[in-house]
């Protein structure tokens, strides 16, 4: 098991250069016959093997398409159109797509309709039993320019999804191992939108991962998403909306790999954990996961999320993120800073403006809850340690509250209903057997209290939906 520690200073500096492109490989321009006009579509195929098929159809201007399969039964299907609302001449101008296929059982489809619409597909496949799937689907009318997809596959049952519609937006998959899914889904508004940005990276098996971007009409700004899953049975889905011109941002990483971006909400959130608990230092990185499930869904504008899982070899780690309205910030960790895991909870929910939320996990039987209604609300969590178990619960604005256990048996529960400001320590510096069992029960009201107390109820993240699977398709005949 390696493990890679990475300084805030280094994760600020990789925040800072959180690029607007995939970095995927990119199709390749075919060239012109040498004789052809200057605004000729071209393409080049290259079959060998046995029972390969392949289907072109372009139309446009300036078209390029290159495929390129060597293997068994493998199928492709390239589909680029013109004359999108009349306009022929430069509808489907400068579409360009590729498709490499080695191996076993690969199928393929790329569908570009508009205008600089850039596909590439690549699959390998060693097992007969075995089969690959990719498609691609970007825009339809005159709102599709500028769009990138790129999916690469490696392994066996992989199977990919992007579909893309409107301008300027990136995606790209890349899958290696075992039965992996991936979805990705990205509408970013009317023509000349500033897209999206989403890059879904899984390695191992049976990962699956969703990604849904969605940009209301008007929008300048982009949704950004990342998600990169290593290990076993990782299940990971992001949803985000923006209403306005700023975009939303967020992260999964599950067993990661040490190559994260951090954004500078999230290392303000970061800050405030380990500020707050001396004994959380620099992100320790361990390249694990098991069986960890993460959910992200923001809706509004400017909202940033963050969610890192990297269980131990016993671990199994659950976490939620969920926030509505503008510039709110949520921040999870679970067994990321050092050596734990093994059935950690968590959630965030935040409803309103501008909250914060922090929350460290590491040990084992952890759950926490954080809910924020109003605005101007901050939670910070800290727990290391056995069966640790917090709630934390601010209605109204402008509370702060904290919680920091480590040990084990520790029981908190924290309600702040407006304008409040607390602090639990429970057992701090003390990480071993018979370090205690503390409980703490605190209620503090506002204008808006009940006098009533809850108790903690254990919430699981909303479980993952398997994305969509491409479907097998069968090539229509080659007149």
């Amino acid at each position: 098991m390696r493990k890679v520690i990475l300084s805030v200073v280094a994760l600020a500096i990789a925040s800072v250069a959180m690029a607007q492109d995939t970095g995927a490989r990119k199709a390749v321009q075919v060239a012109q016959i040498p004789g052809s006009v200057a605004t000729a579509n071209t393409g080049e195929s290259i079959q060998n093997g046995s029972a390969n098929a392949v289907q072109v159809r372009q139309a446009g201007t300036e078209q390029s398409t290159l495929t390129n399969q060597d293997g068994v039964a493998n199928l492709a299907r390239v589909m680029q159109t013109g004359d999108v609302n009349g306009n022929q001449a430069l509808s489907g101008q400068l579409n360009l797509a590729e498709v490499e296929q080695t191996g076993f059982n690969n199928e393929s489809t790329i569908y570009q309709e508009g205008d600089f619409n850039n596909a590439m597909i690549d699959q390998n496949n060693d097992n007969d039993t075995a089969a690959n799937r990719a498609q691609i689907m970007q825009g339809t009318a005159n709102q599709a320019e500028s769009n990138d997809a790129a999916i690469e596959q490696d392994g066996e049952d992989n199977s990919a999804y992007t579909l893309q519609t409107y301008d300027n937006s990136d995606a790209s998959t890349v899958q290696t191992g075992t039965g992996n899914i991936s979805e990705i889904g990205q509408n970013a508004g009317p023509e000349d939108s500033m897209g999206q940005f989403a890059i879904v990276n899984q390695t191992g098996n049976a990962n699956e991962s969703r990604v849904e971007q969605d940009n209301a009409g008007g929008s300048d700004a982009r949704n950004v998403a990342l998600t990169t899953q290593l290990g076993d049975n990782n299940k990971a889905e992001q949803i985000q909306e923006a209403e306005g011109s700023v975009g939303n941002r967020g992260q999964i990483n599950q067993g990661t790999n040490g190559t994260i971006s951090v954004s500078s909400d999230a290392l303000t959130r970061f800050g405030q954990v380990s500020g707050f608990d001396g004994s959380v230092g620099n992100f320790l990185v361990v390249e694990n996961s098991e069986s960890g499930v993460a959910f992200q869904n923001q809706s509004g504008d400017d909202n940033d999320a963050f969610i890192a899982q990297a269980s131990s070899e016993a671990g199994s780690n659950n976490a939620a993120q969920i926030q509505d309205g503008n510039e709110n910030s949520a921040f999870i960790s679970q067994s990321f800073f050092a050596a734990g895991g093994t059935d950690n909870v968590g959630r965030q929910m935040q409803t309103g403006n501008n909250n914060a939320a922090g929350l460290n996990q590491d040990g084992a039987d952890h759950a926490s809850l954080q809910d924020q209604w109003g605005s101007d609300n901050t939670s910070v969590v800290s727990q290391a340690g056995m069966g640790n178990n917090s709630n934390m619960f601010q209605t109204g604005a402008g509370s702060y509250g904290r919680t920091l256990q480590h040990g084990e048996f520790n029981v908190s529960l924290l309600t702040q209903r407006d304008g409040q400001s607390y602090t639990i320590r429970q057992n701090e510096g003390q990480f071993g057997p018979g370090a205690g069992g503390n409980q703490a029960d605190v209620l503090q009201e506002g204008p808006m209290g009940t006098g009533s107390q809850n108790g903690f109820i254990q919430i699981t993240p909303q479980g993952v939906t398997a994305p969509h699977t491409v479907s097998s398709f069968t090539l229509a005949p080659i007149n």
